[in-house]
């Protein structure tokens, strides 16, 4: 069969529960992988989809009822490759973090009243209940990025995403430290970096929505942070707010990274 004549790469685009932010990012791209791929199924985007095998499936938000699991495993049984796009389908998010300090049935009790009928999971991220074959961080993921994978991943290939932290973008871009220069508490030492250092680059400091960096250098952030006023149990609070867990950090090894990471 001719090259022109052999049948597009499908893709597919789904939603969980999260902001729709990711999916935002990928429909203003679309059309830039639109002469290289067929889309079966983006409800955010188009109303005629099909629940089909794919080459790619794009998952955005985290598991947070049974029918988004329900959802997510059937996305699952029929997609080649996987990745989950944005902070919520990779580390669960705000819902996973702030959220994480109530159960589903008191939140459902103080929203909804005591005879309430809504059934709620424990927020997660896709990983923790099917294999996730690449994880995009970001809140919203970088268009980029997005681009770089999908295009490695129609070649067959794993795409590199970078761990180095924020710091390295701030560099490259000649940025000022926010940090050193203006006291501010700024995460990108330990933040994973992708996001081209939006934050600082106009002068605010990062707040880690891209989750951590590889080996974050949680003992030396400490100190620099006590240095200017900050305490790490702050840090590692404002850390949680996007749900990057906890015990991600182990305090008795503050070096250590105890997740393995895409």
């Amino acid at each position: 069969m001719d090259r022109l004549e052999q049948p597009l790469p499908c893709i597919s685009v789904h939603s969980l529960t999260g902001c729709a932010g990711e999916e935002l990012v990928i429909l203003e791209n679309l059309q830039k992988a639109l002469p290289l791929v067929r889309v079966v199924s983006f409800p955010f985007a188009q109303s005629a989809n099909e629940m089909r095998p794919v080459d790619i499936a794009f998952v955005e938000g985290s598991v947070s009822q049974p029918h988004d699991l329900e959802k997510l495993k059937a996305i699952r049984a029929t997609a080649r490759w996987l990745v989950a796009v944005g902070n919520c389908a990779v580390w669960g998010c705000v819902q996973g973090g702030v959220c994480r300090r109530f159960t589903p049935e008191q939140m459902a009790r103080d929203v909804y009243g005591q005879d309430n009928q809504i059934a709620a999971l424990p927020s997660a991220p896709l990983d923790k209940y099917v294999r996730v074959d690449v994880k995009l961080s970001g809140c919203p993921i970088d268009a980029g990025q997005f681009l770089s994978v999908l295009a490695s991943l129609l070649k067959d290939h794993l795409p590199y995403i970078t761990h180095k932290p924020v710091c390295l973008e701030c560099k490259l871009k000649e940025n000022g430290c926010v940090l050193v220069e203006k006291n501010l508490p700024c995460l990108g030492p330990i933040t994973a970096a992708g996001c081209g250092a939006l934050c600082p680059t106009f002068g605010a400091a990062c707040y880690g929505c891209w989750g951590p960096c590889e080996a974050p250098q949680m003992e030396a952030m400490e100190i620099v942070l006590k240095e200017k006023g900050y305490a790490i149990d702050e840090v590692i609070s404002r850390l949680t707010a996007f749900g990057i867990p906890q015990e991600i950090y182990s305090r008795d090894k503050p070096l250590e990274l105890k997740v393995s990471r895409q």
